[in-house]
């Protein structure tokens, strides 16, 4: 039953980034970029700091190339939330303006400086990083057997203020902080 679940997200992952004509092999770069775009579908915020119609200001540390591909849902609507595509680096003051922080795998020895940086911040951080979930990271993205998969951890959303759905959660991977 599980893993039908994961097959019917899957796809709908895939199918909701294709736009006519649509490669029948999506790079790991647009995967991701996809994992991202429709987990915010999946996420509520604090009322105090987004609300329905909203944009949804997304950031990444690390990665042009993830970038350039979530550049493609600028403006689109996630759910409720219409998406701004931010470009990011670690020389921002201010972190916790983002909604949605994309840590890439280059930025692993930072990773936890970043983390403490955001405190409570109600921000959706997701990675790459081995581990990441597990290490106080919302959603870590994982590759197993040419596939992605994905982690949670539900005390970092909490502390966070976050809101995950129960659809999201039964599909994850691993869920750390119960």
């Amino acid at each position: 039953m599980k893993s039908t679940l994961r097959f019917l997200l899957a796809s709908f992952l895939l199918a909701a980034t294709c736009v006519p004509p649509c490669s029948a092999a999506l790079s790991e770069v647009q995967m991701q970029a996809a994992y991202v775009f429709n987990f915010i579908k999946f996420v509520e915020w604090p009322a105090d700091t987004v609300k329905a119609g909203d944009k949804i200001r997304v950031c990444m540390i690390g990665d042009d190339g993830l970038h350039a591909s979530l550049s493609a849902f600028n403006g689109r609507k996630a759910g409720e939330y219409e998406l701004q595509i931010m470009p990011q680096s670690l020389d921002s003051d201010d972190l916790s303006a983002c909604h949605v922080l994309y840590i890439d795998e280059r930025e692993q020895r930072r990773v936890v400086s970043i983390l403490k940086s955001l405190g409570d911040a109600p921000v959706l951080t997701i990675s790459d990083i081995s581990g990441f979930a597990e290490r106080g990271g919302s959603i870590g993205l994982l590759y197993r057997d040419n596939r992605m998969l994905f982690e949670v951890n539900l005390a970092a959303t909490r502390k966070a203020r976050l809101h995950l759905s129960g659809q999201m959660l039964n599909l994850a991977a691993n869920i750390f902080g119960r």
